[in-house]
């Protein structure tokens, strides 16, 4: 066969290890990249910036709402308003890069790519004196000389799970902000842009920033928190992942209420069953069939970089009684719960609780137990500062019932 009958074969092929494999792999598939973060709460980032008109007023609304952003900024940009970087890092944001010139990853050649990426890294830490870490391509293309790029330069790129469109000036603030809440849950990393698009769409952008500063925290009860990306393997991002989408289930299932938006603490309902339960002074509080509360830890809350034990144990503890004193407020005020007489978990974490307010009780070591343990020592592997060496310790360890009357929760805690 003439080697010309060969030729667009040959083109195809160029362009798909060059262009398609990279993007998805990367772009579709995440690997290689981090599509989410696995911290609890959503991400807010904003790309193509920074803008003199519009970037001030966003770190304004930003300032006022007390929520952090990741600003993934482009090279020249950053270069003619270097002020609007410090001012960024000033405020307690992160910055990323967003290439040189905003160009499409696919038509580019490997050399321009490779200049364009390391000028463009080269113009913002010269900036804001601090290395670069993470980088977002425009549009989230990639090429197989960004890929190569990302990797020998030890680069993360980062992408987003939840976008608004706002860089189209027909989309208004409602429509922007009800577009993202659609598609947030727990490690959501929402992209917003503060320059580019269409003439005047930051300004709807502004004002879609502010619904959601209130909306993702009244209506989803998720924090808004800083961007952070892990240095976790593959297998442990997916591990993660799956276990997330059982406990979702899982809560869906059994319709387990998150109450706001930093609580360690969700709450059900369900039908009680076991032996009949009295509190230390011998008043009935549940028999076989009553409708009792449950108590639920948040587990995502929990997660974290410390690894001292005591400092672990110390905000933990710390942050329990406020959860507590959030949840006595919910539970009066919530005629859902108005007729519930005790609220109980079974749970291995028990030690301590009794300073709480709770009573602990001993329940028989069946094969409902044994599970009830196995799940929970993995619960802490996955979630919980040091929780490996933490599960190790309770090995021989078995659950046991929690419980507070509902009078006593809010005498304790509200008072």
């Amino acid at each position: 066969m003439s080697w010309w009958l060969w030729l667009p074969f040959g083109i195809l092929l160029c362009i798909f290890v060059y262009a398609i494999l990279p993007d998805l792999f990367l772009h579709r598939l995440g690997i290689g990249s981090w599509k989410r973060q696995y911290s609890s709460g959503v991400a807010l980032t904003f790309d193509d910036g920074p803008d003199p008109v519009y970037t001030p007023q966003l770190l304004n609304i930003l300032g006022s709402n007390n929520i952090p952003a990741a600003f993934f900024v482009v090279g020249e940009k950053a270069q003619q308003n270097p002020n609007l970087l410090k001012a960024i890092l000033a405020q307690g944001h992160q910055i990323g890069v967003h290439s040189l010139k905003h160009r499409y990853a696919w038509f580019q050649s490997p050399w321009t790519t490779w200049h364009h990426w390391d000028e463009a890294v080269a113009a913002v830490e010269q900036i804001t004196e601090k290395p670069v870490q993470w980088i977002r391509p425009p549009w989230g293309t990639f090429n197989l000389a960004l890929w190569f790029w990302i990797i020998i330069r030890k680069k993360k790129a980062v992408l987003w799970t939840s976008e608004g469109h706002d860089w189209k000036v027909c989309n208004k603030p409602d429509q922007i902000a009800n577009r993202v809440l659609e598609h947030i849950n727990e490690g959501s990393i929402i992209v917003l842009h503060d320059s580019g698009g269409q003439m005047k769409a930051p300004e709807n952008t502004l004002k879609a920033v502010e619904i959601l500063c209130r909306r993702i925290g009244e209506e989803q009860k998720l924090p808004i928190i800083k961007l952070e990306i892990p240095t976790w393997s593959m297998t442990r991002r997916l591990t993660y992942r799956f276990w997330e989408m059982w406990e979702n289930g899982f809560a869906k299932l059994y319709k387990i209420e998150r109450i706001s938006a930093n609580n360690l603490l969700r709450l059900s309902q369900k039908r009680y069953k076991g032996p009949t339960l009295y509190s230390s002074e011998g008043r009935l509080l549940a028999k076989d069939g009553d409708i009792v509360g449950e108590i639920h830890f948040d587990n995502a809350r929990f997660m974290g970089k410390e690894t001292d034990s005591q400092l672990i144990a110390l905000k933990a503890l710390r942050e329990i009684r406020s959860s507590l004193s959030e949840v006595a407020a919910y539970i009066k005020q919530n005629p859902n719960y108005a007729e519930i007489k005790v609220f109980l978990g079974l749970t291995l974490i028990h030690r301590g609780v009794k300073g709480l307010g709770f009573e602990v009780n001993d329940v028989p070591i069946t094969l409902n137990t044994r599970l009830i343990a196995f799940l929970q020592r993995f619960i802490l592997k996955i979630y919980h500062p040091g929780g490996k060496v933490r599960a190790q310790k309770m090995n021989k360890t078995y659950p046991k019932l929690v419980f507070i009357t509902r009078d006593e929760l809010i005498y304790r805690w509200l008072n």
